[in-house]
């Protein structure tokens, strides 16, 4: 549970912000990979709107952890 008053995760919790980054870039990755070989233009479509999320969500991890709150009280970096 994140401590209200000095805004830190406990050591698990940053551990599983790093694990959800990681989640998140390999769905990337795979989205990416897959795209050359879809056909189908709204399956394309989709697949790039998923490619759009998943890039805010990476950007929106690598914030909050470069911002300190996921490196505070023993997390990893």
């Amino acid at each position: 549970m994140m401590n209200l008053q000095n805004n830190t995760l406990a050591p698990h919790e940053t551990l599983e912000v790093h694990e959800l980054l990681r989640s998140e870039l390999t769905c990337l990755k795979k989205l990416q990979a897959n795209m050359s070989i879809v056909q189908d233009n709204e399956l394309k479509q989709f697949m790039n709107e998923a490619m759009n999320s998943k890039q805010r969500s990476i950007e929106q991890l690598q914030q909050f952890i470069a911002s300190g709150s996921a490196m505070n009280n023993g997390g990893m970096r």
